[in-house]
């Protein structure tokens, strides 16, 4: 599976025949919100997009991959039970409308996929950026990762309380290429 998904990645990213108009790179920094506070604190996140192709200097369309780790708790809600980190790669389809030159807005949306012993799940993010001489954007977004249940802390802890929808803000800042 693991390999499937790198063939897939690289051949996502090794498209000439579509005349790559922008490549980004990047990280970011977020909380988790919602259930997902509850568990996890810090979110570390890694991101590349291909925009290939741009229609009329206001959209832009494109594939974008990454990586997600949610830091678990070291000492759940002061009961001694540890959380452990949960991790995603998230790949999806990227959309972006351009206004004034500099601010964008749009989404990204796709499957991420679970490691960790996680299954993954539909992935959504809105993204609101601000473009810096065309090299640097410096973007905020809202992470939804879809994984199963309403009730995260129902089972807790027979082994099915990481089945909960993963929520997060974060901000961070792409390089252009």
């Amino acid at each position: 599976m693991k390999k499937l998904l790198l063939v897939a990645v690289v051949a996502l990213f090794s498209m000439t025949s579509m005349n790559a108009q922008t490549f980004k790179v990047g990280g970011s920094v977020g909380i988790g919100v919602g259930d997902t506070a509850d568990a996890h604190g810090l979110v570390i996140g890694l991101d590349a997009y291909y925009y290939f192709t741009d229609i009329d200097a206001l959209i832009e369309l494109g594939a974008t991959a990454g990586f997600r780790s949610f830091t678990g708790e070291e000492d759940f809600k002061n009961i001694g039970y540890e959380i452990p980190n949960q991790s995603f790669i998230p790949l999806g389809l990227a959309a972006r409308v351009k206004l004034f030159g500099i601010l964008s807005g749009g989404a990204d949306a796709g499957y991420a996929f679970g490691l960790s012993d996680l299954d993954g799940g539909f992935y959504f993010r809105p993204v609101v950026s601000i473009d810096i001489a065309d090299t640097i954007e410096l973007f905020g977004s809202f992470e939804f990762i879809s994984n199963g249940t309403d009730d995260p802390f129902a089972d807790f802890p027979s082994g099915n309380e990481y089945d909960i929808d993963y929520t997060s803000v974060s901000l961070g800042v792409l390089f252009e290429f």
